[in-house]
């Protein structure tokens, strides 16, 4: 993936992938050339634009820490499933990145939203099978699956081609709010170039795969973090002891404090490792004929990569299965950068959010801890560290209880 990765970056043209995204626009979908090499360069640019990688964006993942603390004050001492709060939170700074607003929790548009990234990320088997045989969907319940996954991006294209509606409308070239109105912008600037692979269609998927990525990936990994929290107390007493010595009660967390938190850092790099959240990445393909290790690889093969065995490699990894930060700390206790943790893979296709995902984990995570001890609920079983596999790797649902801290 990364010194050959210009033979292996590209992405396959299986069933499940055309069904998706047929004409195979966008980032996340699109097989490597120059159409995805020129809109990956200039989203990653325009990101950068207006706050992304940068403490400007920080302020929006802070506010949105803020109104899931509120929302967790809430429950007061009733148990509850931490994992659509977190999953709003994370959603809502997608949100104000690519639509240059958030939501309020309780908004009716932003709950048909979330319940369609549900569905979209928890289809089954039976789903999948009458995507990849498609005459099963004429079979009476088979079909189901696919039809709900053509529903849920129904209902997500046709949100974000309304917003592309409304920000054509409201567009001023000297002010731009978001990631939308830099594609307007670019389209606009390209109008009489016949070749441009700038215009709406375009638009639409870069912005979908922003938005359902991004929405999904980070919320699960903090899910794992929060189990993980209930089921080692000591580990998170640690971590708390930790965020009060450098932040005390009241101030902030920011990225530029993670230097200054080499435990939490570890814990965050140890959630990572042992949640894997994307087992065998996402489906890679051949750009070329090539080989590799003495096998020729015909192009368009698919290609998986198989980070599970990374992570959990008994040989560099001793006793995989236990939730272990140390593995991440020196003598000194300083946080040691392993690279063979790799929850955004490695190479030209390295997921383009990776630095607003690090930035949330942390920022959520800290701000958190800072003011709640989570606990099992009383007299409840212990969770299942054992996961489950759609289309991410996410815990099975659990309950805690959070006890504010004074």
């Amino acid at each position: 993936m990364v010194k050959r990765g210009e033979d292996f970056s590209s992405r396959p043209s299986n069933a499940i992938l055309k069904f998706l995204n047929p004409e195979m626009l966008g980032i996340v979908g699109a097989p490597f050339g120059t159409p995805w090499k020129e809109h990956r360069k200039f989203t990653l640019m325009s990101l950068r634009e207006f706050g992304f990688g940068k403490r400007s964006l920080e302020g929006k993942i802070l506010e949105e820490s803020v109104s899931l603390q509120a929302e967790i004050m809430k429950m007061g001492d009733r148990p509850f499933d931490i994992s659509l709060m977190v999953q709003n939170a994370v959603t809502n700074v997608i949100c104000s990145i690519v639509f240059g607003s958030r939501f309020e929790y309780n908004d009716e548009k932003f709950k048909r939203l979330m319940d369609a990234l549900d569905q979209g990320f928890s289809f089954n088997f039976f789903g999948q099978l009458a995507i990849f045989i498609p005459i099963l969907r004429r079979v009476p319940g088979l079909g189901r699956g696919a039809q709900l996954i053509q529903n849920v991006l129904a209902t997500i294209r046709a949100y974000i081609r309304e917003e592309m509606d409304s920000h054509k409308t409201t567009f001023d070239p000297n002010d731009i709010r978001d990631l939308i109105d830099s594609y307007i912008r670019e389209t606009k600037s390209r109008e009489n170039d016949d070749e441009t692979t700038f215009n709406d269609d375009n638009t639409e998927r870069v912005l979908f795969d922003m938005f359902a990525a991004g929405a999904e990936t980070t919320s699960t990994t903090l899910y794992w973090a929060f189990l993980y929290m209930i089921l080692n107390p000591d580990i998170q007493r640690k971590v708390q002891k930790e965020i009060h010595s450098v932040l005390g009660h009241d101030q902030r967390p920011s990225t530029a404090h993670r230097a200054q938190m080499p435990y939490t850092e570890a814990v965050l790099t140890e959630v990572a490792r042992i949640a894997t959240i994307l087992p065998s990445g996402v489906f890679h393909a051949t750009s070329r004929d090539t080989s590799f290790h003495g096998y020729h690889i015909p192009e368009g093969t698919t290609v998986l990569t198989n980070l599970w065995s990374v992570h959990h490699d008994p040989e560099h990894f001793p006793n995989p299965g236990k939730f272990d930060p140390g593995r991440f700390l020196d003598s000194q206790g300083q946080y040691r950068r392993d690279d063979h943790v790799i929850p955004f893979g490695v190479g030209p296709r390295m997921c383009l959010g990776k630095q607003l995902a690090e930035m949330e984990l942390f920022v959520f995570f800290t701000s958190l801890l800072q003011h709640f001890t989570f606990k099992l609920p009383e007299g409840a079983a212990e969770p299942s560290t054992t996961g489950i596999s759609g289309v991410t790797h996410s815990p099975k649902s659990f309950e805690l209880v959070a006890q504010p801290l004074a």
